[in-house]
Parts: structure tokens; C-alpha cells; sequence
């Protein structure tokens, strides 16, 4: 074991030399099994370092759900489709990760074209959100072939295929009477919990203009227009009146399913 701990940490370069030392011994005739010993074992450590990744494995998919820092997620949802055509006949299976963030899901029947995908529910600073998880490939697969399907936690502002990212939403709309370009606001949310503030510039979608791919906390919200600061209240709705303030905190409130907004309105002071 003490030889063990000293090549431990060996590179690959340094192996590939025992190993040509370990031929050149064996064809010479020079052979020793102290030396053998020493030559050998970075190989068994670089193997057992390659036996941990996943391979396909026939009639089923895969992998692994990890975090923004690679800790495994446990109790993933993992949900898996097929979808005929023509006959439009759909098939949904699930499967929930192990604490090692692990799944597996049985893909036998019917043989055809599956699909992936996978949410979490991600807790920070006393608030939750179900979030939707980032494949490292989001390809269709043939269920009889398998497939690895890994995920990971990642707050975006937007993908190739949804403009409002991954996250909470931060919704601004001008209030009554308002006619400030909301192109030229930008809004600075302070984590309540403490953190670096995020600033950004407001950018228009479907939704209205938007600041995306906000992790679920209580942010502190402060806007500024050309420089010069806005008034900042909650967004008016038949409960509740205008109360304009320098800043506003505010916690997200699902408002469909997968979707947390913290909604405000602003005015010029």
C-alpha cells in the first residue's frame, strides 16, 4: 500500500514510460516483482478512475443529475417519451434519481424513438423552485440501442429553444401615465440572503420586458434609466395599490407550471 500512495497521483505520461520499461523487462528477461508491483498499480488506479462513466446499456437510458457544482441531485425526476407517427400513439415513463444522483429507466416496449428530460426542486435561502435540468445531449435515441442521458443544474437566461431561459423571471412593466423606454432600463437585483448584486439590461419577450435565469431567493430590486434611479413599486392588480419606493424586495410566485415571477412596475421619479 505504501507504493500505492506514492504513484497515486502519477500522470499518464509517467505510466506510459513504466509500461515500456515493464516490456522491455519481460522481453530481456530482467524481471523483478517488487518492480512489477510499482508498474502495475497506476494502471489499476487509471482503470478504476474509468470504470465510474456510464456506458449505454441496451433498452434503457441512463445517467446522472448533478448540481452547478457537480454534487449529485437525489429525487430528480426524470421522465422519458415516445411518440409514434403516424398513429400519434405518446408513452411517458419516469424514474426518480438515487442518492447518487443516478437513474435508470426501462425502455423494452415498444421499440422506437424516446426522448428525455428531467426537473428538480432546487431550494436556496429558504425558497424552492421546480426547475428544469440541462441535458449534455437533448438528441433523440433509439430505445433498443439505450442510451446516457447526464443533466445538470444551470440558471440561464435563455436556450436554443426557450427565451426565458432557466429560472425565476423578474417582469418589469411601466406603470400608469409612464412613458419611460423600458430599452433603456437597467435593474439590479441584491440577493436578500447576501451574494454578488446582478445587473442587467431589460430585454423584451413575449412575456413582457424581463430579466430571466434568476435562482429561487428574495432579491432586492433597484432600477436605473440612463443612470438616474426610478421608483420601483409591486405591480398593481385589483388587491393591491401602487407603493412606490427606491427599491423593492420581493419573492417569486409560481404563476404556471414551471414558471416563478417577481412582477413590478416603474415610473420616473
Amino acid at each position: 500500500m505504501a507504493h500505492l500512495n506514492l504513484i497515486a497521483d502519477t500522470t499518464a505520461a509517467p505510466v506510459r514510460r513504466r509500461v515500456r520499461a515493464l516490456r522491455h523487462m519481460l522481453k530481456i528477461g530482467s524481471f523483478d516483482m517488487r518492480k512489477y508491483h510499482l508498474l502495475i498499480a497506476p494502471l489499476a488506479i487509471v482503470a478504476g478512475h474509468s470504470a465510474n462513466a456510464q456506458a449505454p446499456v441496451r433498452n434503457a437510458v441512463v445517467g446522472q443529475a448533478v448540481d452547478e457544482q457537480g454534487n449529485p441531485i437525489a429525487n430528480a425526476e426524470i421522465s422519458v417519451r415516445y411518440q409514434s407517427n403516424p398513429g400519434g400513439v405518446s408513452i411517458s415513463r419516469s424514474a426518480r434519481t438515487d442518492r447518487q444522483g443516478r437513474y435508470r429507466i426501462d425502455l423494452r416496449q415498444p421499440p422506437g424513438v424516446w426522448t428525455v428530460h428531467a426537473e428538480a426542486v432546487v431550494a436556496m435561502a429558504g425558497r424552492e423552485m421546480t426547475i428544469e435540468l440541462m441535458p449534455d445531449n437533448n438528441e433523440p435515441f433509439a430505445g433498443n440501442a439505450g442510451a446516457v442521458r447526464n443533466f445538470r443544474l444551470r440558471f440561464v437566461e435563455q436556450t436554443a429553444d426557450d427565451p426565458y431561459g432557466v429560472g425565476g423571471m423578474l417582469v418589469v412593466a411601466s406603470a400608469i401615465g409612464d412613458y419611460t423606454p423600458l430599452d433603456e432600463v437597467t435593474v439590479t437585483l441584491h440577493p436578500v440572503a447576501g451574494g454578488a448584486p446582478i445587473e442587467r439590461k431589460l430585454r423584451s419577450t413575449g412575456e413582457g420586458w424581463v430579466v430571466t435565469g434568476l435562482r429561487p431567493q428574495s432579491y432586492r430590486v433597484t432600477v436605473r434609466q440612463g443612470g438616474r434611479p426610478m421608483l420601483v413599486s409591486p405591480a398593481l392588480t385589483p388587491q393591491s395599490e401602487y407603493s412606490w419606493k427606491n427599491d423593492y424586495v420581493g419573492d417569486f410566485q409560481r404563476t404556471g407550471p414551471g414558471i416563478y415571477q417577481i412582477r413590478v412596475e416603474v415610473r420616473s421619479r
